[in-house]
C-alpha cells in the first residue's frame, strides 16, 4: 500500500469525494471521486499489473479466494462496471443537473446501492491497517448521516399526519 503512495493516495482521495457528496449532496466532490477512482485504476493497472487485464483478473480473483474461500473471476469485471457507472453519473450530474435531480428515486438509489456497495468492499473488506480504517470512517459518516435523515424524515411525517388530523 505505502509502497506506491500515489495508488494509495489516489483511492483515499476518491473515497473522501464520494463520502462529501453523500454527505452534502455536492456534484463537483461527486465528479472528483469519480476522477479519482479513476485515476487510481489506472495507477494501480500500471504499478500492480503492467497494464495486464489477464494479470488484474488472476491477482484479483487470488485476492477474492483468500478473502471469501471462492474464486470469483467477475471482481474486475464489476470494478470496470463501477468506474463506469460512477462516471456517468458523475458527468449526467455535471451537465444537467435539473435532469439529474428530477430522475427516477428508483434509478438514483440503485446507482448510488451500487457505488457504496463497491465502496465498502473496496475500502473496508477488502482494505486492510489505516486503508480500513479510513474507509470505515467515511462508510460510517454516511451511513450516520443517512440514518440521521431517514429518522428525522420519518419523524416529520408522523408529526405531520398528526396535526392534518
Amino acid at each position: 500500500m505505502f509502497e506506491h503512495p500515489f495508488v494509495f493516495i489516489t483511492i483515499s482521495a476518491a473515497v473522501a469525494a464520494w463520502a462529501l457528496a453523500e454527505l452534502f449532496d455536492a456534484r463537483w466532490f461527486w465528479a472528483a471521486g469519480a476522477a479519482l477512482a479513476l485515476i487510481h485504476s489506472a495507477a494501480a493497472f500500471h504499478v500492480f499489473y503492467d497494464w495486464s487485464h489477464n494479470i488484474a483478473l488472476e491477482q484479483t480473483t487470488g485476492q477474492t479466494a483468500a478473502l471469501t474461500g471462492v474464486a470469483f473471476a467477475g471482481g474486475i469485471y464489476i470494478n470496470y462496471l463501477f468506474l463506469a457507472v460512477w462516471m456517468a453519473d458523475a458527468v449526467w450530474w455535471l451537465v444537467g443537473p435539473v435532469s439529474y435531480k428530477r430522475r427516477p428515486r428508483g434509478l438514483s438509489l440503485a446507482v448510488r446501492g451500487f457505488i457504496f456497495f463497491i465502496i465498502v468492499n473496496g475500502a473496508v473488506v477488502f482494505a486492510d491497517g489505516l486503508a480500513r480504517g479510513f474507509g470505515v470512517v467515511a462508510v460510517g459518516a454516511v451511513m450516520l448521516r443517512k440514518f440521521k435523515v431517514q429518522v428525522l424524515t420519518s419523524k416529520s411525517k408522523v408529526q405531520q399526519q398528526g396535526s392534518d388530523e
